[in-house]
């Protein structure tokens, strides 16, 4: 026997029972809160002042209610033990993604986006695949006899000298169709010849970048544009985004101005900046962060708060919203632009910078 294979061939079928059962409980929790978060959300906002804030509150109450979720699956073996959401975003503004749901509250739709990992029964898992191998094991053993006697072909290759630049072309395309799966998306529809022989000469984390400018909405052109694009992080605060990579993701504005307010502080090489204690707020930073939302025109609730001051709170509040959109855009991505943290040992509170070099960051579009 072929231990090799054997163990190749257990191993894709591990993982590939992996991805199906949790893809399988991941649409089974959407299709739950599908029907369950109207039922939750919408009484509770028709008697809330501020629906932000409350949709705020309520994203923070929820992922308490629903961090662990039994699982019961519709596959033939219960290979996953249970569901664990992490995080859960409620917004009045669109989200995009597989994970994120819609309704209708009043006169206008309500998004929610959900964050969840699932574990799984692995020994279940490994039976399973080792059931699967043997099966695979025994039908290769009974066929492969079978195909030993149909003839075989001679490939004829054609000397490189002799191809026309078209043969190159179809050659080139032909081994490299990555984007074949964006057009079945709908995504790309009709390419040129020269932007296929682009696509297919996209190294592996450009094709990354392209696939997620698409989703973004922009055109072919704009999403390759964006594939070789220097990596940047710059701020459009008039158009209240920020374009990284050349991909443009439009921000919440008050998040949005702390995201601005980190990076001109790197950018001004200052160093990384130490929450403040709970009780007592920086009223010096705070007042700076305030007229930076003035100038900006940010949010007059938020101004208010800064005016009493900058608080570990809140800002540990806008980084984790920074994360959420991010992630939503770039997935994994999106850790290269987020923050970095060091405990200070006298105080044990936290320090906070971006990860990004002052050098990768632009304040003007």
């Amino acid at each position: 026997m072929n231990y090799l294979k054997a163990l190749v061939l257990f191993l894709l079928i591990f993982i590939g029972l992996i991805y199906l059962s949790g893809q399988n409980a991941k649409q089974q929790l959407m299709m739950t809160l599908a029907e369950q978060l109207p039922q939750v959300v919408n009484p509770s906002l028709n008697n809330a002042i501020d629906e932000s804030q409350e949709l705020s509150r309520m994203s923070h109450s929820l992922v308490d209610d629903l961090h662990d979720i039994t699982f019961v699956s519709k596959l033939p073996a219960d290979l996953v033990a249970s569901l664990t959401v992490a995080e859960l975003n409620l917004s009045k503004t669109k989200l995009s993604g597989s994970n994120t749901v819609n309704w209708q509250f009043g006169n206008h739709t309500l998004y929610a986006s959900i964050d969840s990992s699932v574990n799984f029964n692995y020994w279940l898992v490994a039976f399973w695949a080792g059931a699967f191998t043997v099966l695979g094991l025994l039908i290769d053993y009974l066929f492969t006899p079978i195909f030993k006697f149909q003839p075989h072909r001679k490939k004829v290759s054609i000397p490189v000298q002799v191809m026309t630049g078209g043969d190159k072309l179809s050659t080139a395309i032909e081994e490299s169709r990555w984007f074949d799966g964006l057009k079945q998306q709908g995504l790309i529809k009709d390419l040129t010849a020269q932007q296929e022989l682009q696509l297919a000469s996209l190294k592996e984390q450009q094709q990354c970048w392209f696939s997620i400018a698409l989703q973004q909405g922009l055109n072919i052109e704009q999403s390759l544009q964006a594939a070789e694009a220097d990596d940047m992080l710059c701020f459009d605060l008039p158009n209240q985004q920020v374009i990284i990579h050349g991909v443009p993701i439009r921000l919440s504005k008050t998040p949005l101005l702390y995201y601005f307010w980190y990076a001109k502080r790197k950018l001004e090489a200052e160093p990384a900046y130490l929450n403040p204690p709970q009780g007592k707020p920086d009223h010096k930073n705070g007042q700076q962060l305030a007229k930076l939302m003035q100038q900006y025109g940010g949010h007059q609730k938020a101004i208010r708060d800064l005016d009493e001051g900058l608080k570990g709170k809140t800002l540990d509040q806008n980084r984790n919203k920074i994360k959420t959109e991010l992630q939503r855009v770039l997935e994994d991505f999106a850790c290269n632009y987020l923050f970095d943290s060091e405990r200070d040992e006298r105080t044990a509170r936290y320090r906070y910078s971006l990860k990004l070099p002052a050098a990768k960051l632009k304040l003007g579009s």
